[in-house]
This record gives structure tokens, C-alpha cells and sequence, in this order.
């Protein structure tokens, strides 16, 4: 089966045999203040780095998950957060932040507008963190990576968080423009869920809080990090994953070259066979998550029938839950995945018209 959804989602095809080097190794085996853990940490963090082209002054940090990514987030700053969304996972993003801190400004947009900038009105002596979700997963669409930059140059005192779950790895960040990006890892990392990577800026690691209150507080992570260690035991399993994925992986730029293209030849073919794409507007679009319409009275067909030829299909999400389907276009796709999905979308609307 070829799964298409968007995270979980496909792996990397060589992921069982690196399991299966790092059984053999016995790395798994070690304890996480270990050298064999820390040289393999480091070099983990090093192709990262590398293949992304994340800054040398950033850090790349270690967690479980995205939404763990919320509470350590949360937690290690006092200001007004400014959530900025258009769907079901940054709103989720911001109303979980409440639970913490009482100054939570919610700004919502529509899916199918961009961000006004001019209608962000903040107190400039206030501590002001901004909030996007670069790919808002639930309903396919992406903040611009120029809004993103233009943001950061209307508010330079404030910092920016960004949720970057089904963005890192696929789409060619531009790192600086923002403190804080964070992404699960069984998206456009092609791994099994469990591990999430942090990248912070120098600014961000100034401003957060100085305690170790929290077991996973920024801080402490920080600090661990420096001695490339973590503050419990990790997923060492999937840090091991990473690192060999991202030796074998090409860097971000072509990788995101290729995504895009695909991306775009695949919905021109869905138009062409007369699917509607969820988000009308190819600016506002994600790269790495394609959704389409589909009438309610059609979409159970077409996900049993994908079943039946090996193709998991994305369920919609939210308000889109009974009339869309959604496309992972990540890099552990191959372009033979999408010729086989495109053959059997092409059946279906030969069936549809016999």
C-alpha cells in the first residue's frame, strides 16, 4: 500500500534496514549520557544542519512531538502571544497556549485570503511573540515565506514561532526570518512518529526563561544540547534514523525543487480530470499537502476503491472532513507513487462516464 496521508505517512524505503543497523550496533542499547549517544547525537545534528541549511548560530533541539512542541514553547516565555491561523491545527496551537498564559491574542484569516499585515495592530511595549503555522495541514494551505520575512521586518523586537510540521525537510525554509520552527518527524522526514526537531535562533535562546522548573523546559533542553545530550531519554532509535535519512537525502534546495514541480504537474492533472482543488488560489497552496473538493456522495467510493489499487487517500479535516480528500507530497514519494495514483484517479472518471 502507498499511503498518501498526510502524516503518519510514507517511509523513507530504506528505514527498515537502518532499524535493523542500529539493532545490530547495539547503539540502541546505550544510555543517552553515553559517548557512542552523544557522537551520534552530534552528528545527527550536524547533517541537519547541513541538508536544510539551517544557520550555524541556530540550534537544533530535540522533543516528542509537535504538540509537545506547544507546551515547551509556552512555558519558557512570558509574553502576549499573537496567534495568527486559517484552520483546525492552529487554532488547536492557540487555544492550547491559553491553558498556560493568559495573554492570548487570537487573529483569525480565511484559507482562501492571505494574511492582512496592516490589520495586525499590537502594543510595541508589550514582549510580543507571533505564532504561524507554515503549512496549515487540515486545510492544505501555506503562509508565504515572504510574509513570514515581512513580519519579522514590520515587528524586529518580536519573536516568531512557526509550526513547520508538514514543511520541514520538504519546502526550503528561510530560517532567519523567524526564532523558533518545529515539525513532527512523520512528515517530510519520512519517519515513523515519536521524535520532533526545534530550530531556535540566538535571539530566542536569549530571551527564554532561565529555569529547569519544567522536566522539558526550553532551558534545560539548551543545555543538555550543549553537551549533545537530552534531558531524559530520548527516541534514540529515531535520532539514529534521522541522521542515516538525512545522509541519503539530497539538500533542501533540490529536494524542494522537486517537490514543488510535482506538486504543480499533479494538480494541473486533478483539474484536468475535473477535480477541484480545496484552495483556489496557487499562492496560497501547499506544496507538500494537495487538497481537493469531492462530493460527499462520491468521496467514501473513492477512498474504498484507492484501498482496493494499494492507495491510502487523506481524509479531509474539519469543516472539509465529508467533501475533500487531502495528497501527501513528501519526499519519500517516489514520482512512480503519483503515476500509479494518477492512473487510478483516470479510472475512476472512465468509470464515471461508462
Amino acid at each position: 500500500m502507498i499511503s498518501f496521508y498526510p502524516g503518519p505517512s510514507k517511509i523513507e524505503p530504506l528505514v527498515g534496514e537502518y532499524m535493523q543497523e542500529a539493532i545490530d550496533s547495539q547503539l540502541i542499547e546505550y544510555n543517552h549520557r553515553s559517548p557512542q549517544f552523544m557522537e551520534m547525537m552530534k552528528s545527527c545534528i550536524k547533517v541537519v544542519k547541513e541538508k536544510l541549511n539551517i544557520p550555524k548560530n541556530y540550534h537544533v533541539l530535540f522533543a516528542s512531538s509537535a504538540t509537545e512542541c506547544w507546551e515547551i514553547s509556552a512555558q519558557s516565555f512570558d509574553a502576549n502571544f499573537i496567534h495568527i491561523y486559517n484552520g483546525a491545527f492552529g487554532k488547536k496551537w492557540a487555544n492550547y497556549n491559553e491553558h498556560i498564559n493568559k495573554s492570548v491574542t487570537h487573529i483569525a484569516y480565511s484559507p482562501q485570503k492571505r494574511i492582512s499585515l496592516n490589520k495586525i495592530k499590537i502594543d510595541k511595549k508589550q514582549k510580543n511573540i507571533f505564532c504561524l503555522t507554515n503549512c496549515e495541514t487540515s486545510n492544505t494551505t501555506k503562509v508565504h515565506s515572504k510574509t513570514i520575512q515581512k513580519l519579522r521586518s514590520r515587528f524586529p523586537k518580536s519573536l516568531i514561532f512557526v509550526d513547520a510540521t508538514s514543511a520541514m525537510s520538504g519546502v526550503n525554509i528561510n530560517w532567519r526570518s523567524a526564532d523558533f520552527w518545529y515539525a513532527s518527524v512523520q512528515k517530510c522526514f519520512g519517519l515513523p512518529a515519536g521524535l520532533s526537531v526545534m530550530v531556535c535562533s540566538p535571539k530566542l535562546l536569549k530571551e527564554m526563561k532561565q529555569e529547569d522548573f519544567h522536566y522539558n523546559s526550553l532551558h534545560s533542553i539548551y543545555q543538555n544540547n550543549l553537551k549533545f545530550q537530552t534531558t531524559h531519554t530520548p527516541n534514540i532509535l529515531n535520532i539514529f534514523l534521522l541522521k542515516k535519512v538525512m545522509e541519503n537525502r539530497a539538500f533542501i534546495s533540490k529536494v524542494y525543487d522537486h517537490l514543488r514541480k510535482r506538486g504543480n504537474r499533479v494538480k494541473k492533472e486533478l483539474i484536468r480530470l475535473g477535480f477541484t482543488p480545496l484552495i483556489s488560489s496557487s499562492q496560497l497552496q501547499s506544496e507538500t499537502v494537495i487538497g481537493v473538493k469531492c462530493d460527499p456522495n462520491d468521496l467514501q467510493k473513492i477512498k474504498e476503491k484507492a484501498l482496493e489499487n494499494g492507495i491510502l487517500l487523506g481524509n479531509g479535516y474539519g469543516p472539509w472532513k465529508n467533501n475533500s480528500f487531502r495528497i501527501a507530497n513528501f519526499p519519500a514519494h517516489s514520482d512512480n507513487d503519483f503515476e500509479h495514483l494518477i492512473s487510478f484517479l483516470k479510472s475512476l472518471k472512465k468509470g464515471d462516464k461508462s
